[in-house]
């Protein structure tokens, strides 16, 4: 992982997910842990914004 992970969109939280799914599937490593920590923030930002446009 070399750029910071940014869900700007719908498709892009999508394209997390499956990214979550595929990294669950493989062997534990740092980098995966890492991963899995950006994505989980990444996602997690998206929600906030999206939810603090719906009120």
């Amino acid at each position: 992982m070399k750029e910071p992970i940014i869900v700007h969109s719908e498709e892009d939280y999508e394209r997390a997910q499956r990214r979550v799914r595929e990294l669950e599937a493989a062997e534990a490593t740092a980098d995966k842990e890492r991963e899995l920590q950006a994505l989980a923030e990444a996602m997690l930002a998206f929600e906030l914004r999206r939810d603090s446009a719906e009120e």
